[in-house]
This record gives structure tokens, C-alpha cells and sequence, in this order.
């Protein structure tokens, strides 16, 4: 049920993030800058509903931000290389190469931010 949620609120990051990606591609932006654009975007609004919704964690905003984009930094690394891969070795166009590199970084955030970012535990 929690990565049902999470892949839902998600979702809206995404759309976000595909979103300006898609803009910013077609106004002639450098899809690698079109990628951090996005991505920033859709890290944002993915922090907001998942943090409320997926993990009902109200406490410690700043440090759990703070983790997110620690993730979320991981997560764009992993799009920067695969895109720049899909892009550049296989050809593809970049608006498609997004798409596919989606769900593998969807997955590989959940994984890292049910671990790290919203962990029940208290820390230090």
C-alpha cells in the first residue's frame, strides 16, 4: 500500500518533472539542463504530498528535506547517466529517452527514501 502511495504522489513529482523537462526541451534548453529543471521541480512537489501522504511524517522537515535531496541527488545522477546514455549511445530522442528513465529512478528513490529520508526511527 505505501509504494501504491508513494508511486501516486510520486506520480504528480513526474508529471512535474516531465513537464518542465518537456517545456524546457521544446523552448531549445540543452536536455541535460532540462533535466535538472525537471528533476528540481518534480523533487519538490514529490517531498510535499510524500512526506504528508505516503509516510505521514510531520516532524523534522528540514533534516527529512535536507535527506530528500540527498536521495533525490543520488536518483538525478542515475537520470543524468541514463538519459545521457539513451541519448547519445543509442540515439534515442530525448523526450523518449525521459520517459523510459523514469520508473528506474521512481523505483530506486522509494527503496532509498523509505530507508533514509523517512524512517520512523529518530536520529543522532
Amino acid at each position: 500500500m505505501q509504494f501504491f502511495l508513494y508511486c501516486l504522489c510520486g506520480g504528480m513529482g513526474v508529471s512535474t518533472d516531465y513537464i518542465v523537462f518537456y517545456l524546457s526541451v521544446m523552448s531549445g534548453i540543452w536536455y541535460q539542463g532540462a533535466n535538472s529543471l525537471g528533476y528540481l521541480a518534480g523533487t519538490l512537489v514529490s517531498f510535499s504530498l510524500n512526506r504528508i501522504f505516503t509516510f505521514g511524517m510531520r516532524d523534522r522537515v528540514l533534516q527529512r528535506l535536507a535527506l530528500f535531496l540527498t536521495v533525490a541527488s543520488v536518483g538525478f545522477a542515475a537520470s543524468a547517466l541514463l538519459l545521457w546514455w539513451l541519448v547519445e549511445v543509442i540515439n534515442l530522442d530525448a523526450r523518449i529517452a525521459k520517459l523510459i528513465t523514469l520508473p528506474m529512478v521512481v523505483a530506486l528513490q522509494f527503496f532509498l527514501n523509505r530507508r533514509i529520508t523517512f524512517n520512523a526511527a529518530p536520529s543522532g
